[in-house]
């Protein structure tokens, strides 16, 4: 019985990061030849490209040790909107993104939390900063809406995922107020 952990060959995993960044880039440089030969509408080699930083940005974020699953949570939050923003300037702007991806995917992030606070709710603590930013975002919308109604076309989903927003923080806040105002406190020196 072994009381050490098992040590990672480092060799291999140099090895196989090498690996993986050679096939995402010869991915990317196959997909922009074929794309350049076949289609001249857009660049969906770009939307390509973008997934496959998208992927290694979550994948290093990932494999790094003792994440918080908050910060997970937010982290994902802010890359999958900038994600889908660039899908829809590169297919040609026609909204999507802002109106209906990205309040499905706050709406997405603020229950992940909830459940988060709910299941640990003795720990959650860990969540509270987390859980405050991801509020804070998700407001961005709601105000981008108030501010200019050009921008925002089909407000139904950014209200939904506001009010949505707005519900999860509040229960966070009656289920774990104590340990929302002692985290904040610790954390800002309020």
């Amino acid at each position: 019985m072994t009381l050490y952990p098992k040590v990672r060959n480092i060799e291999k995993s140099h090895l196989t990061i090498k690996l993986m960044i050679f096939i995402s880039l010869l991915t990317m440089i196959i997909c922009s030849i074929v794309n350049i030969c076949t289609s001249t509408k857009y660049l969906w080699c770009l939307i390509v490209g973008a997934g496959i930083i998208y992927s290694w940005i979550t994948v290093i974020y990932s494999l790094k040790r003792n994440i918080n699953i908050g910060s997970n949570v937010m982290l994902q939050l802010v890359a999958t909107s900038i994600l889908v923003i660039c899908i829809d300037f590169i297919i040609g702007y026609t909204g999507w993104a802002i109106n209906y991806a990205i309040p499905i995917i706050i709406g997405i992030a603020n229950i992940t939390i909830l459940v988060l606070t709910i299941v640990s709710i003795n720990k959650y603590y860990k969540y509270a900063i987390y859980h405050l930013i991801i509020f804070i975002l998700s407001m961005v919308p709601m105000v981008i809406y108030i501010a200019s109604n050009e921008i925002i076309i089909k407000p139904i989903f950014t209200i939904i995922s506001s009010i949505v927003a707005l519900f999860t923080f509040i229960l966070s806040l009656i289920l774990c107020g104590k340990s929302i105002i002692e985290e904040l406190d610790r954390r800002l020196h309020m």
